[in-house]
């Protein structure tokens, strides 16, 4: 144990600034930031506009559809030409879809446009680029690396629902757009100067590179893969929606709008514990393991919010972000593990790009359910759901064993 920490931080060492601008770039990334705010939206955009939770939600379902999509094209696109090519432009196209969302007039076909408009340009910037920036420089601190990364997300997470629900109450919801896009452009441009200032590209094993399984092909025809995938897209489909239905959840049972943005924002407080928790467990137990145990306390978190009380509800916000904090992280760390690093960008991009589409299809189900039976009926199913995802997991064999396996037979 000690050699792997002593390895570890020699990574961590070397390779800080890359990391360093990699979450300071993807916590700008195009599903993250739109997500962490669009609850603040909602009610600007229902008053001044007329816009109703279900179109709302459906704009959120385009947006993970397209991203859902794309991401696979894009993981390519790294894998061949480089992520950091492929991230900039992301940062520059997702500036101008969210300045263009500003400016544009009003009238939800437009909308909706827009934001088809943002997945097609700043598919780039969410995490599979950046994760393959980290998994190429870290091996004994993998885990960890892809934490702190993904933590980029939970830091907007915390201070997005905040600052952007201000912001609209000053200026209205085209002002909350314009500063969205000024900050793409800042921590994006700010996060890829850092990491273009780290030469040091590949201290990974070349057998941990490419194994013998790591073509994507022959990756796609092992049930391995789909299981896996299964695990994870139980409670981002059942838990997911919760970003964007949690505000109006709490003021339907009399919370003020200011209370129910603080109550969100613990969200991304969860966000950042659970990200940098689990890619430190990562490192030390099997992962299997780590995130079956996240996944239930998701799901535990899902059914506290069936109580009325506020510090049982602040509670309930921090047990489900914990899985929106640890599943990225996760995901990357299961992909890089399982099939090897020479199609990365492709797979961890599918993984991903399904996984996005059951988070945005999550509002909508909630919505549905919420519509014929309440949010209580959504609550139950959504706990269900979730602990299926953890179950399927805790099946999964260690990957850390199978990787060592498939570099002994490269």
């Amino acid at each position: 144990m000690r050699g792997i920490e002593a390895s570890a931080a020699g990574e961590f060492r070397a390779h800080w600034r890359a990391l360093l601008g990699c979450t300071i770039a993807a916590s700008i990334g195009t599903i993250g930031l739109q997500a962490y705010t669009s609850g603040a939206f909602v009610p600007a955009l229902g008053r001044d506009v007329g816009y109703s939770r279900e179109q709302l939600s459906l704009a959120t379902f385009l947006l993970s559809a397209v991203v859902a999509i794309c991401a696979p094209i894009a993981g390519t696109l790294m894998d061949r030409y480089g992520a950091i090519r492929i991230i900039a432009f992301a940062v520059i196209g997702e500036a101008t879809a969210f300045a263009l969302l500003a400016l544009a007039p009003a009238g939800f076909p437009l909308y909706a446009a827009l934001i088809v408009l943002l997945a097609l340009l700043g598919v780039g910037t969410t995490p599979p680029g950046f994760a393959r920036i980290v998994t190429a420089r870290f091996d004994a601190g993998r885990g960890l690396a892809l934490g702190c990364m993904i933590s980029g997300l939970g830091l907007m997470a915390i201070s997005g629902p905040i600052w952007a629900t201000w912001v609209i109450e000053q200026g209205g919801w085209r002002a909350g757009y314009g500063v969205i896009a000024v900050l793409v452009l800042l921590f994006g441009g700010g996060g890829l100067l850092l990491v273009r200032s780290d030469r040091h590209v590949q201290p990974v094993a070349p057998a941990q590179i490419a194994p013998k399984t790591a073509g994507s092909s022959s990756t796609l025809r092992r049930p391995l893969f789909w299981i896996m995938l299964a695990g994870f897209l139980a409670p981002a489909l059942f838990g997911g929606g919760y970003l964007l239905h949690l505000i109006s959840l709490l003021t339907e049972r009399g919370v003020t709008a200011g209370a129910a943005a603080r109550v969100q924002s613990l969200i991304g407080v969860a966000v950042l514990c659970g990200r940098l928790g689990s890619g430190w467990a990562l490192d030390r137990f099997p992962a299997q393991r780590v995130a079956a145990v996240a996944f239930t306390i998701s799901a535990l978190g899902c059914a506290l919010l069936l109580q009325s009380n506020l510090a049982l509800m602040s509670v309930a916000a921090l047990a489900i972000g914990l899985t929106i904090g640890a599943e990225l992280d996760i995901l990357a760390y299961f992909v890089s593990r399982y099939f090897g690093l020479a199609s990365f960008g492709r797979l961890y991009g599918l993984a991903y790009g399904c996984l996005i589409t059951a988070a945005g299809a999550s509002p909508l189900l909630i919505a549905w359910l919420a519509q014929h039976g309440g949010y209580p009926l959504a609550l139950v199913v959504s706990t269900i759901g979730t602990l299926t995802g953890a179950v399927i997991l805790l099946t999964l064999p260690d990957p850390r064993r199978v990787a060592a396996h498939e570099a002994a037979i490269a």
